[in-house]
């Protein structure tokens, strides 16, 4: 039986019509709001000054840290979440606080925590100004961690000024990142997927992506954070049809696929080993790429159609693959 990411309890059409809902409900709000809902973070304006704002969690991957009695990882994945998704319209993170729900207060859970917090913060080169730590029993089982980012914005990277002919710089991810675990956990669960195999591998955290970033931010059009919902995510970004030819993918991915998930349904919900993705004007690629490598490992991955519509994706097994 093939698995997908319905058949574990996530359906993404029913989220993106909630999301949709939310965002006409708070728009009635909107007084100082430059970018609201809809994008990868929201950005208000004061006195001149752009502040951007993004709130993000790591999901049910929360329940492997748990299994492993591993908890370091997840608070790096709590901060890539967001200041990855910051980067993602052109701002920089200055600010991070945290929300931490536990069942059970635990020293040594939340110690471990905040050591990522910290890792992920400096890597960030951000402040994690506070947070909170709740004891919540009848409400929480096990624990669970959120963080919200702060970023300032010097100008805006939605995507308006991509264009026809544009490339599609990939860079490298650590692997699954924070995504698509509740499909993975229902692998496991039914030993479909091997835990003593890929424990390492699935509780690699997320990558943080914002010293080349921000490296290259003046030389990019727009930058998107590849999580739940894959390549269509790119969506934020565009409406012109974009053609990606995507690298042989880690094989965390590939025994993913042959535990029972469909080719197509990877490519739906997993990053499939590019965490983050860069428009850029043609000419300036060769010079974004140089600045880049040092970092993380990145090529060409695609390149923008004059045409509405389509993501068209050609893989290490598929010729196309249609989204």
């Amino acid at each position: 039986m093939v698995s997908d990411y319905k058949d574990a309890g996530v359906d993404l059409e029913k989220l993106r019509g909630i999301h949709r809902d939310i965002a006409s409900m708070i728009s009635s709000t909107y007084r100082r709001t430059v970018l609201g809902a809809g994008h990868y973070s929201g950005v208000v304006e004061i006195n001149g000054l752009k502040l951007a704002i993004h709130v993000d969690g790591v999901g049910t991957k929360v329940l492997l840290a748990r299994k492993a009695g591993k908890y370091r990882s997840v608070g790096i994945d709590c901060v890539a979440m967001n200041v990855n998704d910051l980067i993602s319209i052109g701002a920089r993170p200055i600010a991070i606080v945290d929300y931490i729900a536990m069942e059970q207060p635990s020293d040594d859970v939340i110690s471990e925590i905040v050591q990522g917090l910290v890792q992920g913060a400096k890597e960030s080169d951000a402040d994690i100004v506070g947070g909170e730590t709740a004891a919540m029993k009848d409400v929480v089982n096990g624990f669970d961690i959120s963080c919200t980012a702060l970023g300032v914005v010097e100008k805006l990277k939605t995507g308006e000024e991509v264009s026809p002919g544009d490339v599609l710089i990939g860079l490298a991810s650590n692997g699954v990142h924070a995504n698509g675990y509740s499909l993975i956990r229902k692998l496991l669960n039914e030993g479909k997927l091997s835990w003593k195999d890929w424990e390492e591998e699935l509780l690699k955290p997320t990558r943080i992506y914002v010293k080349p970033v921000m490296e290259v931010l003046d030389l990019i059009k727009a930058a998107g954070h590849v999580t739940g919902g894959s390549f269509t995510k790119l969506r934020r970004i565009t409406s012109y049809s974009l053609e990606l030819t995507l690298p042989d993918p880690p094989s965390i991915f590939k025994a993913i696929e042959q535990a029972g998930v469909s080719h197509e349904e990877m490519h739906r919900v997993f990053n499939m080993g590019v965490g983050m993705v860069l428009f850029v004007d043609r000419s300036y690629a060769e010079e974004v790429l140089r600045k880049l490598n040092p970092y993380v490992p990145s090529q060409i991955i695609g390149e923008v159609k004059d045409s509405p519509g389509q993501i068209k994706i050609t893989t290490y097994k598929s010729q196309f693959l249609y989204l």
